[in-house]
């Protein structure tokens, strides 16, 4: 019983000690609504199957804490140079999604953690190239599928313009899905309001 009563009261001491005073305001917002271009890669990219990918992150700050994140990207995965016998004549991916995130501030440095969603869309075509087959045989595939995981998103603050880096780990298919689509991304952040 008494420990339970010591934990209660240092509880109590250490919000009364470290709460805030003062609600922040909007005029102490760092940043409003942030637009942050960058270019990124699969994590499988160590493994062999290669890509590159044009993202931009949209993130409305509704309060100093609180802030809703859109997500766009394009991907293209380059040909595996260790599979002959299929050409690739496309392999792209586009995803959109949307979230909520909360920040964490330090002296120049911003840390949002956000919980996103949205769909991708994947579309390929290969050519399997064999001497043994009378014929090439070409194919083609398309899906759209849902996506959701979790972003950590770092910024360095300089004035209007900052470095962003970002790691994206999906939840959706369990720990295959974390190591064929996490991603990270590094880019270039703007203020825009």
């Amino acid at each position: 019983m008494k420990k339970i009563i010591t934990s209660i009261v240092i509880t109590t001491l250490s919000i009364t000690c470290f709460a805030q005073n003062k609600v922040p305001t909007e005029k102490h917002l760092p940043y409003r609504l942030t637009t942050e271009p960058a270019i990124g890669t699969r994590l499988s990219t160590a493994m062999g199957a290669m890509d590159i990918q044009l993202t931009n992150l949209l993130q409305y700050n509704i309060s100093r804490r609180v802030g809703l994140i859109s997500h766009t990207a394009v991907s293209h995965t380059f040909p595996n140079s260790r599979i002959t016998d299929v050409k690739q004549n496309y392999s792209y991916s586009i995803m959109q999604k949307f979230g909520i995130g909360t920040s964490l501030y330090s002296k120049h440095n911003i840390h949002t953690f956000s919980f996103l969603a949205g769909v991708r869309y994947n579309a390929y075509s290969g050519t399997l190239n064999n001497d043994q087959l009378p014929e090439h045989i070409t194919t083609k595939a398309q899906s759209t599928t849902s996506d959701y995981g979790l972003m950590y998103n770092w910024k360095k603050i300089r004035n209007k313009y900052f470095l962003s880096f970002r790691l994206y780990v999906p939840l959706k298919d369990g720990l295959a899905g974390i190591t064929e689509n996490a991603t990270i991304e590094l880019g270039v952040g703007i203020k825009l309001k």
